[in-house]
């Protein structure tokens, strides 16, 4: 662990594009590229100069990116009052390590990136850095130069390095110069609720709005497609850690039931009438004799409790009502959802969502809303034909003279069903003969 108080020495090489066409290359060039160096005097030469790269010094516990976005903004300044010369982000690219008198100590070099150069001039101040064309750099650059400091120069060659890697990356550029979080805000709207103590900083441009005015105000500045609103914003509730009601289940933690214990009512205790019989039947929605053969099943169920055994008596039952229930058009069917359209007038048309029933007997049409059964076609009655890219399928009845197309995203599948369960298909026949099949 490392003192956090010592203060930590960092390179910051700052780069900039020289047009925005260079940031979308995939080649690397260092022409397209400037860097930002200081240049200070030799030692025992004040009239030879060389060049070095930015150093500062932070503090290894604090927010080390601010820092040296801080110190970089400051160094700017002193050079130009352009806002895109702010520094966007802050990547650490390696770490190197001293000679010298400094040998073995390990310092890192960060890479802030900044805008594209602009057209505006320059301030020069004496002994304040400037940028340089990083090829005109790179050609007199070597471990070996004068014109560097030897870290200077090793830096340098593997910044160089770096960036040639950094273009061979899809999209790596582009996401080092794009603008900082900060800069894409366009807006902020800020819920005073949040505020720092109770105050409105200064730029709270909608402070004070109604609920909808900021909904205006969103739609208009970021034309978006939805804004969703807090409906208690603006309503004044007083919130409170009150409970309105707590329900208990009793049997919590006992555990599973003992099924042992459940016995079956006595005969004595049956009600003998209809509306017993309905809560253990299910009256069908379709319209077939569903009124008369309930009747019948509690007819047998009167006399047959008279004369023979409960379990005897209930399977005779079970077996009418299996009986009846066959007896139905839809029975055992596998059902699709779908809709049809129905000329409604001459100028416009009903849309009816169905469902679409396929069993042995044929195919079904029911409401989806009414349960009602619509139209029940036998199979040799009517011939079926899968439409383009499996969207739909026509229907046509010479008997009954109908003729409709059912839309439905499972038409591939229901007519691969009809083909099945009217034996033109068998387990071993490939996809290609049910695109247009007929029944």
């Amino acid at each position: 662990m490392g003192n956090e108080e010592v203060p930590e020495d960092v390179f910051v090489a700052v780069i900039r594009p020289k047009n925005q066409v260079s940031l979308s290359s995939k080649e690397y060039r260092a022409k397209a590229y400037e860097i930002l160096l200081r240049e200070v005097p030799l030692e025992g030469k004040e009239k030879k100069r060389k060049k070095v790269l930015l150093t500062t010094k932070i503090k290894a516990g604090g927010d080390k990116p601010k820092n040296i976005l801080d110190y970089v903004d400051e160094t700017i300044r002193l050079i130009s009052t352009n806002q895109s010369c702010i520094g966007k982000r802050v990547v650490h690219m390696k770490t190197f390590t001293l000679e010298g008198e400094h040998a073995g100590k390990d310092v890192s070099l960060f890479v802030v990136p900044v805008g594209v150069k602009d057209n505006s001039k320059h301030v020069h101040n004496p002994g304040s850095p400037s940028f340089y064309c990083f090829q005109d750099i790179m050609r007199v650059c070597s471990e070996t130069s004068t014109h560097f400091c030897s870290i200077t120069s090793k830096m340098l060659l593997a910044l160089d390095k770096w960036l040639a890697e950094q273009h061979s990356v899809p999209h790596a550029i582009p996401a080092l110069f794009r603008p900082a979080p900060g800069e894409r805000v366009k807006t902020n709207v800020s819920n005073p609720a949040y505020s720092s103590e109770g105050k409105v900083s200064d730029d709270g441009l909608h402070m004070g709005y109604t609920a909808l005015e900021i909904k205006s105000k969103m739609m208009s500045l970021e034309k978006a497609d939805m804004c969703i609103l807090n409906p208690l914003y603006g309503s004044d509730l007083q919130y409170t850690n009150r409970v309105d009601k707590v329900i208990i289940n009793p049997y919590f933690g006992l555990g599973a039931p003992d099924y042992s214990k459940i016995q079956i009512p006595k005969r004595e205790q049956w009600q003998h009438g209809e509306e017993n019989l309905k809560s253990i039947v299910p009256i069908s929605k379709v319209k077939s004799k569903a009124y008369h053969w309930t009747h019948r099943i509690l007819h047998e169920y009167k006399a047959l409790s008279t004369s023979e055994g409960v379990s005897k008596e209930m399977h005779h039952l079970q077996r009418l009502f299996l009986q009846n229930c066959w007896d139905i058009p839809t029975y055992g069917a596998a059902f699709f959802t779908g809709q049809v359209y129905t000329k409604a007038s001459a100028s416009n048309h009903k849309v009816i969502r169905v469902y679409v029933g396929v069993n042995t007997k044929g195919l079904h049409l029911m409401n989806m809303e009414t349960k009602a059964l619509l139209i029940s076609l036998e199979y040799g009655t009517f011939m079926w034909q899968l439409g383009h890219a499996d969207q739909y399928f026509q229907i046509h009845s010479g008997d009954n003279k109908m003729n409709f197309i059912v839309h439905t995203k499972q038409a591939g599948l229901i007519v691969k069903l009809l083909m099945k369960l009217s034996g033109q298909m068998t387990p071993n026949d490939k996809g290609p003969t049910d695109k247009y099949a007929y029944g």
